[in-house]
Order: structure tokens, then C-alpha cells, then sequence
């Protein structure tokens, strides 16, 4: 047809894509149509047992990891009353065949389909926790692990309880159990694998022992899971398991790791009173009802990363020796931390976490849980610290939302300084002022003003770290001013202070200056650069302007009359904001102030009430600098002063707005 059709030069391109689309077409259908190769064979339905079956799968026994395991794989077991006679014999033929033999027999029920309950006490070695007592099949090693029991008799005269033992291995990967598992008060010798294992009704593990790892990765609770005051000795794998029902492992102690990744709870999950004595792994879990682990210890890490709480949580009264990675939790309701205890090492990594829903809240003892809540970068967290901050100032936890913004602006200061790094290593490579920008300038500022922010108050969260800090510089001014006034000349005349006077303010200085910086170093995280700052403020102007005065000498009338003057028409505690300190020139308002006594024992507090002064803007005394024949480095000096109070007194305030609960509050949450 090809030939034919070729004959005509306008009809055999058509041709050849009809050709082609029969081509394909044909392909497709056949891709469509199934083959005996390629049909899907249906499921196998599993095979029925019987006592015969039964018989002959005890009497060989097979190999499955190196140990002899009673094989009834992928059987249909039915254990329900209807088939009671079936279920006798089950039962009795299989704990004969375990009890007689010397060596462990495992048994595997991997795929298989059971009906009805499924009790360990008619599967297991059943022997009373005493020594005399243990039946003798039990090997040394296997009589050691039961000793390790805390329910072990020990002492005579008390009640000996019996146990369920499993010698061999539990498989029950991939089985369908439809009733009732009782596998309480059982110890497993060996390991236990329930991997895609479906409980449809209830799995009760009540007080059980697992000596070897325990496996139930992916395995499906359609019911109540009881795990109560069981113990696991080594690994226990809950992967991906889905608890539909409630969940209870409460009072079991994990000795190894547990493992709960992507495990999903959607009722009620109860892990109150657990010793978690290593790695307790709940990654990617989803709790979509509450949840309760309160009063555990978790010796190791809590791993919650991109976990989501869709229901209210409690961890009241647990102990944390390790962090708590919270790092991307989804939280839609609250969380409650109270009279938990974190050690020195343990912190509460919140690292992008969410608050998703209004009623979304964490609750903690004031003052506490916020000071183990890590962030690690600023960058990404933004939103958190946020979150936080308002959700601990809607409590008035004023000291929690405080640490939480410092931690934000000590962040924000690392931010800055390494962008300031970067445009340094610029300037290096372009090696000129070109490649530094005017941002660079502005952020250098920012990080000079956050700095002094962080080092002297904590960026107003510290009223303890400001009154350290004034302390110190009212008491540097004090020994100053008093220096410049008492101590003139030796020569030819001395104007100098008494020893007594010396005495008196040296002392008094070394005293307030040392309980300042006694309370700098119980409130800053970083005395020492707070320190380093304050001395940057106080030391350079004030020591170059005393050694030029005592330099150049002073000659100038006046020179044995003080150069501080008082308010002598009353004596009260003033607030002297309004007020500068140098008295003015106007005759009538100089003839109220009179030159404070030089003579008097007590005259030493003078220059502190003018230091006083001048920081704080309040005083016991209106102390202030003459107006006549006084040098102008003394004024400088005041002047200088009284600036840095104008600066101290609005971080005083400051402070003090952030701390007082009810101003507090006010301010922030209108």
C-alpha cells in the first residue's frame, strides 16, 4: 500500500503518519491488555491451621537467625471461643513442646491472621521470680537476666510473684491480630519484631520486660495500647507506628534509646512517670490529642524536632539533664513546663518554632523557663522570639519575655558584626574607602549602640546590671571632684585634706566601687566586657582633663576657697532634673548658695551628693560649681558628667519601663 500510495507525491506524506499512528495505537492497546507473564495474581488467602499442621510445625522446628523458631508464618489461626477445642490443644501443645525443650524455641507468627485472644501465659515458660523457685530449664545466663528484675525476690518473707517467660524470639511482622493481645506480666528473653504488625482491638504489654530490642516499627494500634511499667533493656523501635487508640506507657523505664520518628497519636498519649535513661527520639511525630510526660527524667536528649502538638502537652514536674530539641515544632495549643527542672546542660532548642493557632501558649515557672529557651541564629527565628516574647508578657513573665529579646538582640548584634566583617575582608580586597558603604557606617553604629545596650543593662532587662554600673560611676566622679577641690598644692602653701578626710573617701570609694562591680558580675553574662566598656566611658576624658589641670597648675584667685557651692536655704531630697551644674551669674539667686564646709569631718559626702547629682539628677543637696574664678577643665569635667547622666538617667528609665510588670505590660501590649 506503502508502494502505491508512493505513486502520488501529494498523498504519501499523509501515508506515513497514518502508518505511524496505527504504530503507536497498537503498541498502546497492547501495553492495555494483560498478559499470563504479566497478570497480577491476587492474594494469597493465609492457610487455615490445623492440630495436624500444628503438630507437624512443632515437631520441626526452623532455623531463622541462627535459632530455632516454631514456624506458623502466614497461617490463619482461629483462637476464639467458637473453636474452643482448637484453641485448648493450641495452647497446650505448644507449651509442652517449649517447657520440654532445653534450648530456646522462638516462635513466628509473621503474617499470619489470629483470631481471638492471643495470652502469653499459655505460650510462655511461666516460673516464680526466687531463686530456689526457677524452673530448671532456665540456662545461667537466662536465670542471670531474671535476677536483673526488680520484682526478683531477694529477701525471705516476701510474696514471690511469678512471671511469663519467653526463652526464644517473638515475630509477629506483619500479623493481623483481631481480639484481645495479653502478653502481660511477661519477660522476653530474646527480641520481639512486630514491624506492619495490626492490633484491632487492645494490645496489652502490661508489665513486661524486654531483655532484647523491641521492634514495632510501623505496626498499627487500632485500640488501646498499654505499655504500663514495662521495661525495656535495650532498643526499642516505635517508627512510624500509628496509636489510634490511647496510648499508656506510663512508669516504664527505657534503658536504651526509644525510638518514636513519625509515630502518630490520635488519642490521649500517656508517658507520665518514665525513666528515659538514653535518647528518647519523637521526631516528626504527630500528637492530635494531649499528651502527658510529666514527672519522667530524661537523662539523654528529647528529640522533638518537626514535631506537631495539635492538643495540649504537660511536662509539669520532669527532669531534663540533656538539651530539648524543640527545633520546628508545630504548636497548636498549649504546653506546660511548669516545676520542670533543667540542668546546667540541659536548654530548650526552639529554633523555628510555630505557634499555629490563637490558643497556641508554653507555660513555665517565671523567671526560669526562659532562661534555658535556645535560639542558635537570628536569621529564620525572627517570628519565634516574637511569639515568645508576647507569650510570656501576656502572662506578665516580665523577667522571661526580657531574657528571650536580649537573646534577640545579642543575636542581632552577631548578625551585625559579621556583616561588618564581611565589608571588612571587601575593603581589604578592593583596598580602598570605596568599598565601604554607607550601610557599612550605619551598621557599625547600630552595633556600637546595641553593644553599650547589651554590656550596661541587657538591653533593659537587668535593673540589677544599671544600678551596678551607676554605682561605680558616681563613686569615680566623687573621688574625682573631690581630688580636684581637696588636693591643690604642696607648695608654698599646702591646701590639702586631712588624713582622716583621705581616710574617709578612699575608703568609701574602694567600698561602693567594689559592690558595684560585685553586682556586675552577678548580673552580666559578660562582666568583664562590661567592665571594659565602663572604663572606656569614665577613664580617658576625665583622667586627660585631671592631668592637664594638675600639669599646668592652678594659679587664680580664689584658689583656697572650694569650688562647690550649696543651696543653704533648705536642706531636702531634691529631684534635680531641670537643673545644670554651674550655679547662674544673677546676683540675687547667687546669694543662696554658700561654699559647702570645707572643715567639717563629714564634708567628704559632698562631692559623692555632687556626683549624685549630676548622674541620677537627684540629690540630699543642690550642690553645684561657683561661677567665679573657677577653671574650665572643671567645668568641662562636670559638664562631661552630667551629659552621661542625661544618657544614664533614659537607660534607668528604660529599664525600668521593661521590668515593672504593670508599666510593662502597658507599654507593650496596648
Amino acid at each position: 500500500m506503502y508502494l502505491l500510495l508512493q505513486g502520488d507525491g501529494q498523498t504519501a506524506p499523509n501515508s506515513r503518519s497514518i502508518t505511524i499512528f496505527a504504530g503507536l495505537f497498537t503498541i498502546w492497546l497492547l501495553l492495555l491488555l494483560p498478559t499470563p507473564a504479566l497478570a497480577a495474581t491476587p492474594a494469597q488467602e493465609p492457610t487455615p491451621l490445623t492440630l495436624e499442621m500444628l503438630q507437624q510445625r512443632l515437631n520441626s522446628p526452623i532455623k531463622s537467625d541462627g535459632v530455632s523458631t516454631i514456624d506458623l508464618r502466614q497461617l490463619r489461626i482461629d483462637l476464639t471461643n467458637q473453636n474452643a477445642e482448637f484453641r485448648d490443644q493450641f495452647y497446650q501443645q505448644l507449651q509442652n513442646r517449649i517447657n520440654r525443650s532445653k534450648t530456646p524455641l522462638g516462635i513466628d507468627l509473621s503474617g499470619s491472621f489470629i483470631q481471638g485472644t492471643l495470652t502469653a501465659s499459655k505460650l510462655g515458660l511461666v516460673t516464680p521470680l526466687s531463686k530456689a523457685a526457677l524452673s530448671p530449664l532456665l540456662t545461667p545466663l537466662e536465670q542471670e537476666q531474671l535476677e536483673r528484675d526488680a520484682r526478683f525476690l531477694r529477701a525471705s518473707g516476701e510474696q514471690i510473684r511469678a512471671v511469663t517467660v519467653f526463652r526464644g524470639v517473638l515475630k509477629l511482622n506483619q500479623a493481623r491480630l483481631t481480639s484481645t493481645l495479653n502478653l502481660t506480666n511477661t519477660f522476653f528473653l530474646q527480641r520481639v519484631e512486630a514491624l506492619d504488625a495490626i492490633f484491632i482491638q487492645e494490645a496489652n504489654w502490661f508489665d513486661t520486660r524486654f531483655a532484647r530490642s523491641a521492634d514495632f516499627s510501623r505496626a498499627k494500634f487500632n485500640r488501646d495500647a498499654n505499655f504500663s511499667h514495662s521495661t525495656f533493656l535495650e532498643n526499642a523501635e516505635f517508627r512510624q507506628v500509628q496509636f489510634r487508640g490511647m496510648t499508656n506507657f506510663t512508669g516504664t523505664t527505657f534503658y536504651s534509646n526509644a525510638n518514636f520518628t513519625q509515630a502518630e497519636f490520635a488519642q490521649l498519649a500517656n508517658f507520665s512517670r518514665i525513666q528515659w535513661l538514653k535518647t528518647a527520639d519523637f521526631s516528626q511525630a504527630i500528637w492530635r490529642d494531649r499528651s502527658l510526660l510529666n514527672k519522667s527524667r530524661f537523662n539523654e536528649s528529647l528529640l522533638l524536632s518537626n514535631a506537631t502538638f495539635e492538643k495540649s502537652t504537660t511536662f509539669r514536674e520532669s527532669q531534663f539533664y540533656q538539651p530539648v530539641l524543640w527545633s520546628n515544632v508545630s504548636l497548636l495549643d498549649q504546653v506546660d513546663f511548669s516545676n520542670a527542672r533543667f540542668a546546667p546542660k540541659a536548654y530548650l532548642d526552639v529554633e523555628g518554632l510555630t505557634f499555629d493557632s490563637e490558643t497556641a501558649k508554653i507555660f513555665g515557672d517565671a523567671g526560669e523557663i526562659g532562661q534555658v529557651m535556645y535560639v542558635p541564629i537570628l536569621e529564620g527565628n525572627e517570628d519565634v522570639l516574637r511569639n515568645l516574647v508576647r507569650n510570656f508578657r501576656q502572662q506578665q513573665q516580665i523577667a522571661d519575655a526580657n531574657k528571650l529579646e536580649y537573646t534577640q538582640e545579642r543575636l542581632r548584634r552577631q548578625q551585625l558584626h559579621r556583616r561588618l566583617l564581611a565589608g571588612v575582608l571587601q575593603l581589604i580586597h578592593h583596598g580602598a574607602l570605596n568599598g565601604v558603604s554607607t550601610n557599612w557606617v550605619l551598621d557599625a553604629l547600630q552595633w556600637l549602640g546595641l553593644s553599650l545596650l547589651l554590656l550596661l543593662s541587657k538591653y533593659g532587662t537587668s535593673f540589677g546590671l544599671v544600678f551596678g554600673v551607676g554605682m561605680v560611676a558616681i563613686a569615680y566622679f566623687g573621688l574625682l571632684f573631690w581630688l580636684l577641690d581637696r588636693w591643690r598644692r604642696r607648695y608654698p602653701k599646702p591646701i590639702l585634706p586631712t588624713y582622716l578626710e583621705t581616710a574617709c573617701m578612699v575608703g568609701s570609694f574602694a567600698t561602693v566601687t567594689f559592690s558595684g562591680a560585685i553586682t556586675i558580675f552577678r548580673t552580666s553574662e559578660q562582666p568583664w566586657f562590661t567592665l571594659l566598656c565602663l572604663t572606656s566611658l569614665l577613664l580617658p576624658v576625665p583622667l586627660v582633663l585631671v592631668g592637664q589641670i594638675y600639669q599646668q597648675g592652678r594659679y587664680h584667685d580664689l584658689l583656697d576657697v572650694t569650688y562647690f557651692v550649696e543651696d543653704g536655704s533648705m536642706r531636702q531630697f531634691r529631684l534635680l532634673i531641670g537643673r545644670l551644674p554651674v550655679i547662674p551669674r544673677f546676683p540675687f539667686f547667687r546669694d543662696r548658695y554658700m561654699p559647702i564646709l570645707w572643715e567639717r569631718r563629714w564634708n567628704w559626702l559632698n562631692y559623692y551628693d555632687f556626683s549624685l547629682n549630676n548622674l541620677l539628677k537627684f540629690g540630699f543637696n543642690d550642690i553645684r560649681l561657683r561661677d567665679e574664678h573657677l577653671p574650665g577643665i572643671i567645668t568641662a569635667l562636670a559638664w562631661y558628667q552630667w551629659s552621661l547622666g542625661l544618657l544614664y538617667i533614659a537607660l534607668l528609665l528604660w529599664t525600668l519601663s521593661r521590668t515593672i510588670p504593670g508599666l510593662n505590660l502597658l507599654i507593650y501590649l496596648k
